[in-house]
Order: structure tokens, then sequence, then C-alpha cells
């Protein structure tokens, strides 16, 4: 590593969305960049749903339309071969989220109430039950998104580098960051944060002939649309007492089948292809965090489910922050 004076040399741990986010502004605000990734993470798994009402009531999230532009202005940087703009259906499973889901369609302007014949409709094989369209909702397709953003930065200048590193390997650096997902806990600097780890599986899955819907699906669970049309994903579980870290074929898809049955009774007819798995991040408020934890050392982490809907909003301002150009907004 050549260090020029006359820029802040940065060491980014970890290529995925909120790595990669960062990486980005962290160049365009002309630091000089060497990203460290040592495969594996969350964002190379997820589901790609990316939408601003998540929750058993869809309330709108924190900084929800903050990170909606954010994170669509990079998506349209990397190009639309990466998603899929054609909305998100979440059917109303039980009572409750009736209630909540016909009154967000009267507070939002980008959901729409459908009853359960249209739901139906836009869903074969599905359950009769209604629920709400949300317009701005985008399917994003993680792996080609993310292998975009980085020749993006790339092109700017960044340095990749596929090894896994400890905070010894990177003391000539002026500027520490930590986005490494799951792998944070290997870092003695970051115990202080008080993070939540909890395991995720999803099942890789063939789709049957009569789906043939254009939109990612939600319930208690996921369906997801792949950037191959005879694929898609089906999620995910949230595991807090596991024991491996590693896929499990079995557990996962009882416990996903279970969820997917409530509004897709036809479950039996997706094909299994493979199961995915990786270590989801949260803090003790389910917000994440950016900011400096030791002495030229930052993170950003505790995205939780949510690391597509906010990477690209924090990683921005964590960008000003370490330039030291933060800014009040």
């Amino acid at each position: 590593m050549s260090k020029n004076s006359n820029r802040r040399v940065l060491a980014i741990v970890g290529g995925g969305f909120s790595g990669l986010a960062l990486c980005y502004y962290l160049l365009k605000k002309g630091g000089d960049v060497t990203l460290f990734d040592g495969g594996g993470g969350a964002s190379k798994m997820a589901s790609g749903l990316l939408h601003p009402y998540p929750g058993e009531s869809a309330f709108l999230s924190w900084k929800g339309i903050e990170g909606m532009k954010e994170t669509r202005a990079l998506l349209e940087r990397v190009g639309p071969e990466v998603y899929k703009e054609t909305g998100i259906l979440r059917f109303a499973v039980s009572e409750k989220q009736r209630k909540a889901f016909k009154q967000r369609a009267e507070e939002k302007e980008d959901v729409e109430w459908w009853d359960k014949e249209k739901c139906h409709a836009a869903v074969p094989g599905s359950a009769y039950l209604p629920g709400i369209f949300i317009r701005s909702g985008i399917t994003v397709h993680a792996k080609a998104y993310l292998e975009g953003l980085w020749k993006i930065c790339e092109d700017l200048g960044g340095h990749l580098e596929k090894k896994k590193v400890d905070l010894d390997d990177l003391q000539g650096f002026d500027r520490i960051i930590l986005a490494a997902g799951g792998g944070i806990r290997s870092f003695a600097a970051a115990k202080k944060l008080d993070l939540r780890f909890t395991k995720g599986q999803l099942l890789v899955c063939k789709k049957p002939h009569y789906f043939t819907g254009e939109s990612s699906v939600t319930g208690k669970g996921y369906l997801a649309l792949s950037e191959n049309n005879d694929q898609c994903y089906l999620g995910s579980t949230y595991e807090r007492n596991h024991t491996t870290e590693a896929p499990c074929l079995g557990t996962a898809t009882d416990l996903i089948f279970n969820q997917i049955g409530q509004f897709i009774p036809s479950y039996g007819s997706f094909e299994v292809k493979g199961c995915l798995a990786e270590m989801r991040v949260s803090t003790k408020d389910y917000r994440p965090f950016i900011g400096k934890i030791d002495e030229n050392i930052y993170a950003i982490t505790g995205m939780g489910s949510r690391g597509l809907l906010y990477h690209a909003y924090f990683g921005k301002k964590l960008a000003e922050e370490v330039m030291g150009c933060s800014s009040s907004s």
C-alpha cells in the first residue's frame, strides 16, 4: 500500500451492501479506499425485497423514505438489469393485519388495498386473502447488484483484497471501518456495541409452472423473484437458538414451509434446490449503528433484515463523518 499524503487512506472490512455503498461514497469524496472481503455475509444471500413497510402492521420504517431514495439512486447507478421495479404484494394473514394494512393504504400514496380476489388473481396458487400492494416495492438481484456496485467502485479507483483480516493487519490505514456483518464478532473493538445475532436461512427453489406472478410476495415469510425466471427464493427463518451457523435444509424447509403455507397453500409444488444461511446483526433498539467505536475505527452495522433499505443512506452518512464533512441534516 502506497500512502498519498494528500488523500485519506481508508480500509473497509466487509464487501456486502453496507461496505460497498460506503466504499462508493468514500471514493466519490476523494478517499483512497481498500476493501477487504473474506467472503460470505448476509448481503450475498439476501432475497432482495426492498420496501419501507415491514413488520406485522406495515408501519413506515424509521428513515424509510430516506433509505428508499438513496438505495434507488445506487440501483439506478448500477443499472436496470439488477432490479425489478414491479412492486411487492403483502398478504394480510390475520384480522389484525387486515385492519392495519387497510389503514396503511388509506395513509400512504404508494400503498393500495387489494381484496382477496385481486390478490389471488395476481398470485396463482395462493390462498384467498386480501392484502396491500406496495407500488414502490423493488426486487433486487443481490448478487448482480453487489458485483455491479463493486465494478463502479473499481472504476473510481477502489482496491479489493479478497481475504480475511484483523486490526493488526490494518495499522497503515488512517481510518478503518468495520462493515463485516456477522463477522464483526471477531473484532474486540465491536464488543462494546451490544449487538444481537440471529441466524437466517432461505430456500432456493424451482418455480412451479403455474406461478406467473410479476411481483415478489410476502405474508408470514416471502416468495422473492430471482434474476433466473425459473427460480425463486422462499424465506426466511429467524433462529436465535441454533446449534450451527451452517445451512440446515431440514430445519429451514420445516420452518419456511410452515410460514409460506399460510398464504401459499400450494407450497409443496416448489422444488427445493438448495438452502442458504447467514447471520443477521441487529442492535438493542433495532436501529442501525454507524459511527466511531475506537481511535480511528468506525463501524456500520445492525441493519438486521433491512440492509437493502438502509445501506446507501447510512453509508453516505458515515462517509461524510469519516471524511470530516458531516452535515447536520
